[in-house]
């Protein structure tokens, strides 16, 4: 490794994290790349243990740090640099003056870096953490942190080190197509983020379906293959040439989950027609005064009943309804013949839909009509 550094055989590789909406690349996460001329490729996961095991981790920052910003000098664009600082190495307590000093070496400006972490280099020692972090901070350096949804992810390391970036593992976005539950966790990583003013990087973006589904999920950033491999200096050019570059900005902060919530509450709350949502198993979900007074019950004593036992002769209309937004059918208005001869009314249903297309249930719109008598 000495000599691999003294003759330069590691090299850095530069890989793009784009604007989802845009394109344009905001970031490059700098990656350490070693090709021996007897052994060949030599991964990252042998080399950096090595580094760290015999006092090289510092040497190996050091060069990657310079390599790359002396490469990055002449590329035009507002982006960032990010750079992987391993663990060990971020607990350091001169770790923050080797990397200031190795950029600031180039001419490159340190307010355009940024360093990658993972839980693991909070878990140990987080003063510590707090420590290096604040020294960057206030150099204008932001602190990402990688591989949120794996190994310890707390929120508890959220709160003891305001990081300004939150990456997600690229495992939740490769089975969102499949799992519900993985759409769940990248939303609700999404939200969080939004919450926090942390912009959320997806990792692992390989295909336009995936793209799309976290565009829906507002979702500001991603990395992937669809986007770009880590490329060598020499190609990344012609990369920023075609999709352009971009400022990696905050967040805004988004209204809470809560503050949504409440909002949707009102709405329901001061609509003048009867207004309900069943879910996929027709659960009654959410149902506002009109809709209770149309049933003669109390609108909390709705809520996760069975429309069939509300209105055992509504059910099979609406479950046909929910076989029709399955398919993509559109659902016709229907006529509603109310339980306990309460006279008709006219049903409006629409499928309710998560920002992924996934079908969560019916909401339904009730319009009592004139009686005939």
């Amino acid at each position: 490794m000495e000599a691999a550094l003294r003759s330069g055989a590691i090299r850095p590789a530069f890989q793009p994290i784009v604007h989802l909406k845009t394109g344009a690349i905001a970031c490059f996460e700098v990656l350490a790349r070693w090709t021996d001329e007897s052994f060949g490729p030599v991964p990252p996961a042998r080399f950096v243990p090595v580094a760290e095991r015999h006092g090289l981790a510092a040497s190996l920052a050091r060069h990657i740090i310079r390599s790359a910003c002396l490469g990055a000098l002449d590329w035009n664009g507002d982006f960032r640099l990010a750079f992987n600082i391993s663990p060990l190495h971020f607990q350091d307590r001169a770790m923050p003056a080797l990397f200031e000093e190795s950029v600031q070496a180039t001419g490159f400006p340190l307010e355009r870096t940024k360093i990658e972490i993972t839980e693991t280099a909070v878990i140990g020692d987080i003063e510590g953490a707090r420590f290096a972090a604040d020294l960057l901070r206030g150099k204008g350096v932001q602190i990402a942190l990688d591989d949120f949804g794996t190994g310890h992810s707390s929120l508890t390391r959220l709160r003891a080190l305001p990081f300004d970036e939150i990456k997600l593992d690229g495992s939740f976005v490769r089975t969102m197509a499949d799992s519900e539950e993985s759409r769940q966790i990248v939303g609700a990583v999404i939200g969080l983020g939004r919450s926090l003013g942390a912009p959320v990087v997806a990792e692992g973006v390989e295909t336009e379906a995936q793209a799309e589904a976290l565009a829906r999920l507002d979702c500001e950033y991603a990395q992937g293959w669809l986007f770009g491999r880590p490329v060598p200096a020499t190609e990344v050019p012609a990369m920023l040439h075609a999709r352009g570059a971009m400022a990696f900005e905050p967040t805004s902060r988004y209204p809470s989950g809560e503050q949504r919530l409440a909002k949707m509450e009102a709405i329901y709350s001061s609509a003048p027609v009867a207004l309900f949502f069943v879910d996929r198993a027709l659960r009654i979900g959410a149902a506002n005064r009109h809709f209770s007074a149309l049933m003669g019950m109390d609108a909390r004593a709705l809520s996760g009943r069975s429309l069939g036992e509300i209105d055992p002769n509504a059910m099979a209309q609406v479950h046909s309804d929910l076989e029709r937004a399955r398919r993509g059918e559109p659902i016709p208005p229907r006529i509603w013949f109310l339980p306990a001869g309460r006279g008709a009314a006219l049903c409006h249903t629409a499928p309710a839909r998560d920002e992924t297309g996934e079908l969560l249930g019916l909401s339904l719109a009730v319009l009592e009509l004139p009686s005939q008598g």
